[in-house]
């Protein structure tokens, strides 16, 4: 499960509320000492007195909860108002979180899978479909899930999935929580070694661009056999094809010609600031270089690379976004054609991405 680097234990319990956590720790069965603080060295020995692996859980789920309330905050406020949750007023974000979380596991699912939702559409593989036409009817996505509950089952990797669907206007996105091949691990337990068997949990999204039949997936897994049955599944129930077309392949959704040409612009517009091209991953012949600078854009210009033989496999694009009385914001995008973006899922996504497409960068909005 993706998590935020930056987690600070600490950090967060000197943010959420001392009563709130104290039942945090009672749904643990791990209740806190009456007048205890949690910031303060008392916790530390309320801390270290929890069994080992109950701890280590209890870490990952604040760690979890904590992304929420950074990440996704108007989704912790929707499901405050879904589900008429009681908060205070001006109380941090970290508490109405947990608040959350202590609701109901649905309350909790809401925040969580749109969290989920930010961090994994961030990288993602674009498919467009030229014939058909979206069918997304609650029927059709029982379909979909029958068939990729079977698919995993057939494969050994998952005799259950978890699997769940939003919809908006725009798009419609599919969560999919399901197993993988069984592992085992040597685990040191009371001053013994064991070994232990378990399932992997992986995570994957699909999210289609109603206007545009684009769908865009992202597989926790290597390879490319699960995208390609997500792809057949979505082919056969929504577009009503029965048989995988090779123009979901062939069809180029983000390209580089405009960087390759000199064409593309860096100067920005009333969003953006400037944008420099900071890197280019390039093949030519037989050899393949990186070309890595601050302004990559003066190097390809002066030695005419692009627009000779050479190639240009990806590149990395640094945008300067404006904000209203503050310094410009910076945000790193890398473009891989003919169908890979990663691009961060803020706020400001919408902004970088109608500039690509300005630019020709990007084919679809």
């Amino acid at each position: 499960m993706v998590k935020h680097r930056s987690f600070k234990l600490e950090k967060f319990l000197r943010a959420a509320d001392d009563a709130v956590l104290k039942e945090y720790f009672i749904k643990w069965e791990v209740p806190a000492p009456e007048g205890m603080k949690f910031d303060g060295d008392e916790f530390e020995s309320f801390w270290k007195s929890i069994e080992d692996e109950k701890r280590s859980n209890i870490e990952a789920q604040l760690h979890c909860i904590n992304d929420i309330a950074d990440s996704t905050r108007d989704y912790v406020q929707k499901a405050v108002q879904e589900f008429s949750i009681s908060t205070e007023e001006d109380e941090s974000s970290e508490t109405t979180a947990l608040r959350v979380f202590l609701h109901s596991k649905d309350a909790y699912d809401l925040a969580f899978d749109q969290y989920l939702y930010v961090v994994y559409s961030e990288t993602l593989r674009h498919h467009r479909f030229v014939k058909g036409t979206a069918n997304l009817a609650d029927e059709v996505f029982e379909e979909i899930k029958r068939d990729i509950e079977q698919y995993f089952s057939e494969n050994g990797k998952s005799e259950q999935c978890r699997i769940r669907k939003y919809d908006d206007d725009e798009k419609c996105f599919t969560l999919i929580a399901r197993g993988d091949f069984m592992k085992t691990h040597m685990t040191f337990q009371n001053g013994d070694i064991h070994i232990r068997s378990f399932r992997p949990a992986k995570e994957d999204i699909l999210i289609f661009d109603k206007k545009n039949k684009v769908l865009s997936v992202k597989v926790s897994s290597r390879g490319t056999e699960e995208k390609q049955k997500y792809l057949e599944i979505f082919s056969k129930r929504v577009m009503g094809i029965d048989k995988l077309d090779d123009t979901v392949f062939d069809q180029t959704v983000v390209n580089l010609d405009s960087i390759r040409d000199g064409s593309f612009s860096y100067a920005g517009n009333e969003h953006i600031e400037s944008v420099k091209l900071v890197r280019i991953d390039s093949k030519q012949r037989a050899a393949r270089v990186a070309v890595t600078s601050g302004d990559v854009a003066s190097i390809l210009d002066f030695y005419g690379l692009g627009r000779d033989t050479t190639e240009i496999v990806s590149a990395k694009l640094r945008f300067w976004v404006r904000r209203e009385g503050k310094k410009s914001k910076q945000f790193t995008v890398e473009i891989k054609p003919p169908e890979t973006t990663k691009i961060p899922e803020k706020r400001e996504k919408k902004i970088i991405e109608d500039y690509l497409y300005e630019q020709g960068v990007l084919l679809f909005k």
